[in-house]
């Protein structure tokens, strides 16, 4: 009769969870043992990787080894940090590695204390954590550093996996808010109720901005398309030399009421026919070639909404207070000269022609209205 060889646990071994192993350093003798549990991964807490002969038994059997190097624990003194708790944390909680043996050198103090983080992820209390730290030690007897390393595990950033394990969380977030850390989920749609109910608000937030910059937006283009107030004509729909007849009479038919920033031009910063029909040879004789370039499209990048905003005020105050001004002498059109972008009248250095749009209709001739 054949005798087969024993079956010899790892030091310590034990069950944390579904798929989830704990024990001491991995001898020889206890291969034939691991190799039943089909493990996947290897999560190796000491302070040099495994021996040559374990490190071939991962090979054959296609195991996962991951070495996070923990020096030997001793009295008064933790060797471990909470950063490679985390990095632990983290590889222990993914389905992907299960299932998942983790050691230290005697599987009591190190693997005691990741497994304590790991009940607290799980919302454990920190009492009933310590509680099972100490059924794996030599004594029994939990040291003020390692209590204070569990209770002090807190408000630190865990990184949640796209797919949960059953017994974390029951496989779900069904709680408002993490009792003592921060969760990144790497799902989108995994989030915590509160964290639902903050990204509700930012977007109705959103939503109540982009509402209001349309609403403004729509109420500056009706004030530019209106014709019908005074008689003036804001918008042509070309242009062709043909209707610079028709601009000078709806110009000309204008009222001079203008508020000092605006001088020379109307009331939305059109140029006045004296000073248009001043560049009406030039521009025919450019326009004899080929087709001029559109001044208003350009081939870069411009913040739209942000130079119609900037705008918005500039025109809205014009609207309301603009007809309170007067202008006390024409020839003031004729030394006004170029102005700074904030104004209305600046000369095209390659047309020569007075440009007179202002930063808002600027951003209305981006975008093609």
């Amino acid at each position: 009769m054949i005798q087969l060889p024993s079956l010899i646990p790892p030091f310590r071994y034990a069950m944390i969870e579904e798929y989830l192993f704990r024990g001491g350093y991995p001898k020889p003798r206890n291969l034939r043992f691991l190799k039943r549990l089909r493990l996947k991964t290897i999560l190796s807490l000491i302070p040099s990787p495994l021996k040559p002969e374990v490190q071939e038994f991962c090979k054959q059997h296609n195991i996962i080894l991951i070495h996070i190097q923990v020096d030997k624990m001793k009295e008064d003194n933790i060797p471990l940090s909470y950063n490679k708790t985390l990095m632990a944390l983290q590889i222990l909680i993914d389905p992907a590695n299960h299932p998942l043996y983790l050691h230290c050198l005697d599987g009591a103090n190190v693997t005691g204390l990741i497994v304590a983080c790991l009940r607290k992820l799980q919302m454990w209390s920190t009492s009933s954590a310590m509680s099972e730290f100490s059924r794996y030690l030599h004594t029994n007897v939990i040291s003020p550093e390692e209590f204070e390393f569990v209770e002090n595990f807190k408000n630190f950033e865990v990184t949640i996996p796209s797919i949960l394990p059953p017994w974390l969380w029951g496989g779900q977030v069904s709680f408002r808010k993490h009792s003592c850390l921060r969760l990144k989920f790497l799902n989108p749609e995994m989030m915590t109720e509160e964290e639902r109910e903050i990204k509700a608000r930012k977007e109705k937030l959103e939503k109540e901005k982009e509402d209001d910059y349309q609403r403004r937006k729509n109420d500056l283009l009706d004030n530019l398309l209106d014709t019908t107030g005074d008689g003036r004509h804001h918008r042509s729909s070309s242009h062709n030399n043909d209707d610079n007849t028709d601009i000078d009479q709806d110009i000309s038919s204008s009222s001079s009421n203008k508020p000092p920033s605006l001088a020379g031009s109307d009331d939305i910063g059109f140029v006045p026919s004296s000073r248009l029909n001043s560049f009406t040879g030039r521009r025919e004789s450019k326009d004899t070639g080929s087709p001029s370039k559109d001044r208003y499209l350009v081939d870069v990048d411009v913040d739209v909404d942000r130079v119609m905003m900037d705008g918005l005020d500039q025109v809205e105050y014009y609207n309301r207070y603009g007809h309170h001004y007067r202008m006390n002498d024409d020839d003031d059109d004729e030394n006004e000269g170029d102005r700074d972008s904030s104004g209305n009248l600046m000369l095209d250095e390659e047309t020569e022609e007075v440009e007179v749009i202002s930063r808002t209709l600027d951003a209305l001739a981006l975008e093609g209205l």
